[in-house]
């Protein structure tokens, strides 16, 4: 957990990052993840034309942005004194978007609280994806009549446009004109950008009913004002971080309400889809069958004008099929999907409601936390997978051997006391320290279905397991019964079961230090904690055999130096017989 947070990552379920190890699609948002979140107005189109840049605006583009500034919910902020002369004095609050619209206000001298005290809002109605466009009503000095703004996707407003504003007037709305707007949005969308459109009416009510019908009918018949069209750079180290992503077979999907063609363009910038690909839509989702659904998800990299309950949807449709989702999100609506996920992913820009409803909060917005928590989620898995295999294995092998000796009435090999003392020096402290082995170098080039088991106990670590315990096993009971034909006292020989035992423990634990790597290859000293184990072990081992008042208690005598040399061959025997069921069973295409 403390590698993710310190690459920006807080981790609010514990469980989380060993799953995200396990996921195979990554459902992403696009502001604030993919991108920046740096949100500029670019630039501002009526039919006037394109304007570029914000510092000094053309009437109609005044009254454009002065109309996004109304129906903005962002306030403004002074900021505490500082000494600092050149830092900004002025805080904006809000969602980015609005935030960039004030910004350009500011920049343009169209000031929020001038405009506000010259036409008073006197009702406001959030933006919602469902809905697609928020409302502000305001009173306007010298008339009886109320003007609502309205903002929101231009697609919505355009379709429903009567009239069109132009140097200062609402004229009817010519087909021609809208062809135009569409064609203009449509053609600065293939290069990244996004739009939000304006629009207005007259009207002769004082407060926005509340129905969802009469609200719905807002914005027909509406005067359109014109388009303003927002950059936000893609993050730098996102298309590298989403192809680690894909190496690792991990599927990455966009799913965002935004415009498809904007979408299209930023997944394609940042390595999600390539030029080829198509992308679907929320009304497109609505058509499909869940068999349907699942296979475009599995062909489909980008989805756009997604409405949160259909997020919801795609989410339970694959985990129905069995896939491991992750999820990112930022909104109050989004909370439920984000709760569905079996990772649910809140950027830190986000509501309090998403961050809530998530399993790991992005403190820095950054994909690339991501990257970094399923790496840490597959070595967590990894590392569980070569305690269990190295326990379960040494384990065994003493039962074998006891049981062995047992079936054929011979003498115990190992007292009680032996037992309890060997499995100190070989579980002990060499299977902790296992926990601290860092991430394999090939963990990322891995597919996820080795993960995929409910159980660490795959059907290859159960193979190994089994191997491993019956060829030991066989092999050091029969060393038992050599011995004991050979008239050693048997005092000797469980000096020499137990020594062996333990031998064996200690070298597995290298063995086991990668069950995908050979041992010649590993990297010996990058778990120090590990060699600490050794330390220990090895000490306790030798003071078990030669220290008299621990000879005693555990009933064990002293070994020669042949005798030594013997039981490191037998343990260096058994290490290669474990290489090569790794191979057969792990490394072997």
């Amino acid at each position: 957990m403390e590698s993710i947070l310190k690459e920006g990552g807080l981790v609010r379920n514990l469980l989380a990052a060993e799953t995200l190890g396990s996921t195979t699609i990554i459902l992403t948002d696009k502001t604030g993840t993919l991108t920046q979140a740096k949100m500029k107005v670019f630039g501002l189109y009526t039919l006037m034309g394109l304007e570029e840049g914000v510092t000094k605006v053309e009437k109609d583009n005044e009254y454009l942005l002065s109309s996004a500034i109304l129906t903005s919910d962002a306030f403004l902020e002074q900021k505490e004194e500082s000494d600092d002369a050149n830092e900004e004095q002025i805080i904006i609050n809000g969602r980015p978007i609005e935030k960039a619209i004030v910004s350009a206000g500011i920049h343009s001298g169209i000031m929020q609280e001038a405009i506000l005290h010259q036409s008073p809002r006197v009702d406001f109605l959030q933006f919602e994806s469902k809905r697609r466009f928020s409302a502000s009503l305001h009173s306007q000095k010298g008339s009886t009549k109320n003007t609502l703004y309205l903002s929101g996707v231009p697609e919505s407003l355009l379709e429903n446009a009567t009239h069109i504003y132009y140097k200062g007037r609402s004229i009817v709305m010519k087909e021609s004109v809208r062809k135009r707007l569409v064609r203009k949005q449509n053609e600065m969308s293939n290069n990244g950008y996004r739009f939000i459109g304006l629009a207005y009416r007259e009207v002769g009510f004082d407060s926005i009913p509340t129905k969802e019908e009469e609200q719905e009918s807002f914005i027909k018949g509406n005067t359109f004002i014109g388009l303003i069209a927002f950059s936000d750079p893609v993050r730098e180290d996102v298309f590298e971080s989403i192809k680690i992503v894909k190496r690792a077979g991990v599927r990455v999907v966009m799913i965002t309400g935004d415009n498809p063609k904007t979408a299209k363009q930023i997944a394609i910038e940042t390595g999600i889809a390539y030029k080829e690909d198509k992308v679907l839509t929320g009304n497109d989702i609505d058509h499909l069958s869940d068999e349907e659904l699942y296979l475009e998800i599995n062909r489909v990299p980008v989805f756009a004008r997604v409405l949160p309950e259909q997020k919801l949807h795609i989410v339970r449709v694959l985990k129905d099929n069995n896939e491991v989702v992750a999820m990112t999100g930022d909104g109050v609506n989004d909370a439920p999907a984000l709760q569905s996920a079996d990772i649910g992913v809140a950027v830190g820009s986000g509501t309090e409601v998403a961050k809530a409803a998530s399993d790991i909060i992005l403190i820095n917005n950054s994909f690339t936390i991501i990257t970094s928590a399923i790496k840490e989620g597959r070595r967590i898995i990894d590392n569980l997978k070569k305690i269990v295999s190295y326990l379960l294995s040494t384990s065994f092998s003493e039962i074998f051997v006891i049981g062995g000796a047992l079936a054929f009435g011979a003498p115990l090999p190992l007292l009680p006391g032996q037992i309890l003392w060997a499995n100190i020096i070989e579980e002990g402290f060499m299977s902790f320290s296992f926990a601290f082995e860092k991430a394999e170098d090939g963990v990322m080039r891995r597919s996820p279905i080795d993960s995929l088991s409910k159980s660490v106990l795959t059907k290859k670590i159960k193979q190994l397991i089994s191997i491993i315990s019956i060829i030991t096993g066989v092999f050091l009971t029969i060393l038992y019964f050599i011995l004991l034909q050979l008239g050693i006292s048997i005092e000797e020989v469980r000096t020499l079961m137990f020594v062996a035992l333990s031998i064996d423990s200690i070298f597995f634990a290298f063995s086991f230090k990668s069950l995908h790597i050979p041992i010649w290859k590993v990297r010996f000293f990058s778990n120090r904690y590990l060699f600490v184990a050794l330390f220990i072990s090895i000490i306790l081992l030798i003071s078990s055999v030669t220290l008299p008042p621990l000879q005693k208690i555990l009933s064990l005598t002293s070994l020669s130096f042949n005798e030594a040399l013997f039981l490191l061959g037998i343990g260096l025997f058994n290490l290669i017989l474990i290489e090569v069921t790794k191979y057969f069973i792990f490394e072997r295409k």
